[in-house]
């Protein structure tokens, strides 16, 4: 795996509840120009979606595995809450559990979905390794890049108006 010393330390530092001061586009443009073929190969596979293909890359692995587990644990918790069972399974991962169960029973949506994207922040933050110039260390930068994208993205103003609108409608059909 190579080595990217001067691209690696050139990167602003991340934090969880401060909008980034990089763009995803901007950092895949820049991965393009300082990145070798067979690693922006694999930096395209590192994505929040889970990307098209196999990662080979462990961390991309380990993020797609906990992502899933974590979703499958908050469904379990969800279909519990509201008498459902056996409606998914739920993680073998007690931490996993543990974190779904905290989000489920969040009232504010927005602060839960706040806490699933600081849960991957965190998962990231574990695997970050002793070599921050490497390709990994790269895919773990654009992984929690994107996390920082969605988290600022949120917006009390335009969720408002987006449940005014979505409820408006639900109405507009029910006295139709």
């Amino acid at each position: 795996m190579a080595e990217y010393y001067y691209f690696g330390a050139s990167l602003p530092m991340l934090r969880m509840n401060q909008a980034p001061q990089l763009s995803y586009e901007a950092f895949i443009e820049a991965c393009r120009e300082n990145l070798s073929k067979r690693d922006m190969k694999d930096m395209e596979l590192a994505v929040l979606s889970g990307g098209e293909g196999e990662a080979s890359i462990p961390v991309v692995k380990a993020f797609r595995r906990f992502s899933s587990e974590l979703g499958k644990a908050i469904n379990h918790q969800r279909a519990l809450s509201l008498g459902f069972s056996g409606y998914e399974e739920d993680s073998t991962d007690k931490e996993i559990r543990d974190i779904a169960k905290n989000i489920v029973n969040e009232k504010d949506p927005l602060k839960a979905e706040n806490e699933i994207l600081a849960s991957y922040f965190d998962f990231l933050s574990s695997y970050e390794s002793s070599s921050p110039f490497s390709t990994e260390s790269l895919m773990i930068y654009s992984l929690k890049l994107q996390i920082l994208g969605i988290s600022s993205s949120f917006s009390m103003e335009k969720g408002r108006a987006e449940f005014d609108k979505l409820y408006r409608n639900i109405e507009e059909d029910i006295f139709r």
